[in-house]
């Protein structure tokens, strides 16, 4: 195959996998397209006779794929520079870097073994390189989302939420395993095609067919186990044990051009219809969320500001009336000599008292938290391009808020035992919801909600704020990588938007009660609340990455051993 016909294959697989990832053509994307997007790519290093080439098919397929399904990241003012530019060259050079381990096995396909292969005498190659690319481009993908530089968008397992028999397997995998199947499904398909032209052939053909033929099988065999277990995770039915009333509020403001006045009188209407109309259903409401960053001052001095603003509604003596607690984004200061600031979600409790804050654990690179900011320098140079001069502090710790409830338990009170230390047994009969609230980027995270889950959280309540993309694929999409996190750990993800997409997620992933994108409006949501379920992947995290590696070093190990000897 000419290089121009590589090139082509790695930029249409770029393509047909922006086209799989939730998009605006396809707002929760395509699984079937999902299923072969690395097909094209896979054929093209088969044809790659050296590293540096493969280097380039890496970096055309990371690029292709960011700049058309993450375009939208160019919206981000004063910072589209590095959202969107510098992403897409990051994202393309570390996938370069991954794509010289994809074509290990591929480089070490001589004149002479590809003619004892096409000869029928070696056939050993097939399966090696369909599951060593599944293999490794697994642990890509779990690579360009985890750490500083994370960035889990662009991923396979995006491409999967409307294949729900597909996506259950989450809870045991993460959402590796659908990326390690569906590249599995590419790479199979591709090698397939490959080998038509040796297959026609009467004598040499039958050991290539069987070699590819057992891993089909192998194959099949492995999606048939995957659907027969989704289908028993999905249509298991589920019963809440309480209820959690809680309105979510998605003001629909411009981030950049709103003011702290106009969102907060938008909030506090939306914030009282809904709460009237839980106590016209005869229900007490137990919580108001309000999306990210919607206030403008800093906590906790600002709960007295906030008791005399906006003037013709405070909102603090506004909570005090509602008599319903608050959960707010607000920045919060922890070291004003320091200059560290957190992106936090701050709880105002119902007599309108400041009680505590979370900070986001995980920051976007570059444009919330700033490497070398503590430099002159450099807070000069970002004030400059973003208006700005200092960054957010990453939270260090998990920080949970639990919530009175109304809502009488769904089993009978008094048959929780809590055993103490101090030596007493007491009965639990309180009535209320352990609950975590992710910001943003959070829920991208499986790291980062883990830990919030085995501190105890039972409901994760995300709050974002993504109206600065204005574009609808950019909350999909969002929404789409959040919605695993539901799934690994088998419990409840609210998520209260300023545009998009608020809704409420069982543990199967389903969509239970959703909002329209980019309207002003809120959601009285009964959200259910699930007894705590220690899955796999709760337990161990992402092993599949690890077993994977592993066996990824062993046989670059011993087949450089073998080499040298």
């Amino acid at each position: 195959m000419c290089r121009i016909l590589q090139v082509f294959c790695s930029l249409f697989s770029g393509v047909v996998l922006s086209l799989a990832i939730p998009n605006e053509l396809f707002p929760l994307g395509s699984p079937v397209l999902g299923i072969i997007a690395l097909a094209p790519f896979y054929v093209a290093l088969s044809q790659t006779k050296n590293y540096r080439t493969a280097f380039c098919h890496g970096w055309i397929l990371a690029f292709t794929t960011h700049m058309l399904s993450s375009f939208w990241l160019g919206n981000f003012r004063g910072f589209a520079f590095f959202t969107l530019g510098a992403s897409a060259l990051g994202t393309a050079f570390v996938c370069a870097f991954a794509t010289l381990v994809f074509f290990f096995p591929f480089s070490h396909m001589t004149e002479t073994r590809k003619l004892r292969e096409g000869a029928g005498l070696s056939a050993f190659s097939i399966p090696l390189k369909i599951f060593w690319f599944a293999g490794t481009y697994t642990v890509w993908e779990w690579a360009k989302s985890f750490g500083f530089l994370a960035y889990p968008w662009g991923t396979i397992s995006m491409t999967a939420y409307t294949m729900p028999l597909v996506t259950q397997i989450a809870d045991i995998t993460g959402p590796y395993g659908v990326t390690f199947l569906y590249s599995l499904t590419s790479a199979a398909f591709a090698e397939g095609i490959l080998q038509l032209p040796q297959f026609a052939k009467e004598k040499e053909s039958k050991k290539l067919y069987s070699a590819w033929l057992c891993c089909a099988k192998t194959l099949s065999a492995l999606t048939a186990i995957v659907v027969l277990y989704s289908a028993y995770q999905y249509l298991i039915p589920r019963h809440p044990i309480k209820t959690l009333n809680a309105v979510l509020v998605q003001q629909n403001l411009d981030p950049w051009d709103d003011t702290d006045e106009e969102v907060i009188a938008i909030s506090q209407r939306l914030s009282e219809e809904k709460i009237n109309e839980f106590k016209s259903e005869g229900l007490e409401c137990d919580l108001v969320v309000w999306s990210e960053a919607v206030l403008a001052r800093y906590f906790p001095n600002a709960e007295s500001y906030y008791s005399y603003f906006p003037d013709e509604k405070p909102l603090i003596p506004f909570i005090r009336q509602m008599r319903v607690p608050f959960i707010i984004g607000a920045p919060l200061t922890i070291n004003r000599d320091l200059h560290q600031y957190g992106n936090s979600t701050v709880l105002i409790d119902k007599y309108g008292v400041y009680q505590g804050a979370y900070i986001k654990m995980h920051l976007v690179p570059f444009a919330e938290r700033i490497p070398f900011v503590e430099y002159e320098a450099v807070r000069a140079f970002i004030k400059k391009i973003a208006g700005f001069s200092y960054g957010w502090v990453q939270g260090s710790r998990p920080i949970l808020f639990k919530i009175p409830i109304s809502t009488p338990l769904h089993y009978e009170p008094g048959t929780t035992k809590v055993i103490s230390l101090a030596g007493n047994e007491k009965t639990e009969d309180e009535q209320s919801v352990t609950l975590s609230t992710p910001i943003c980027f959070d829920d991208a995270f499986a790291e980062v909600c883990r830990k919030l889950y085995l501190a105890g959280s039972e409901v994760f309540i995300n709050l974002t704020n993504d109206a600065w993309s204005q574009t609808e694929s950019a909350e999909w999409q969002h929404f789409v990588v959040a919605s695993y996190r539901a799934i690994e750990y088998r419990t409840t993800l609210a998520r209260s938007t300023n545009a998009g997409v608020t809704t409420i997620v069982d543990p199967a992933g389903r969509m239970k009660e959703t909002l329209p994108l980019f309207k002003e409006t809120a959601l009285a949501a009964k959200i259910p609340v699930y007894e705590r379920k220690m899955t796999v992947y709760a337990r161990l995290g992402d092993w599949l990455i690890g077993i994977l590696a592993l066996l990824a070093a062993v046989y670059i190990l011993l087949f450089t051993l073998n080499e040298n000897s």
